[in-house]
C-alpha cells in the first residue's frame, strides 16, 4: 500500500524531530521579552517558533506513542496521536 512508506517516512522525521533537544525558555524571559514588542523581537520570536515547535510536537508525539499501561492504544489517545 503506498500510504506505508509515506507513514514510515513520517514516523522517522518525528523521531529526527523528537530526537532534537528543545530549548529551555522561562517565563520571566519570555514576560520580559514580550514586555515591549518591537518589530525585532516579533521576528526574533517567530524565528524562535519556526525552529522550535517541530522540535516540540515531535516530542510530544512520542510521549503520546510512550505511556505506560497500553494508554497509548485508547481511543482517546489514538484520535490525538494516530
Amino acid at each position: 500500500m503506498a500510504s506505508e512508506p509515506v507513514a514510515r517516512a513520517v514516523a522517522e522525521e518525528v523521531a529526527r524531530w523528537g530526537g532534537m533537544r528543545q530549548t529551555g525558555v522561562s517565563l520571566r524571559y519570555m514576560m520580559e521579552f514580550g514586555a515591549r514588542p518591537t518589530e525585532r523581537n516579533l521576528l526574533l520570536s517567530a524565528q524562535f517558533l519556526h525552529k522550535e515547535l517541530p522540535i516540540r510536537i515531535a516530542r510530544r508525539a512520542l510521549d503520546l506513542d510512550s505511556l505506560p499501561f497500553g494508554l497509548s492504544h485508547k481511543p482517546a489517545v489514538l484520535k490525538v496521536n494516530p
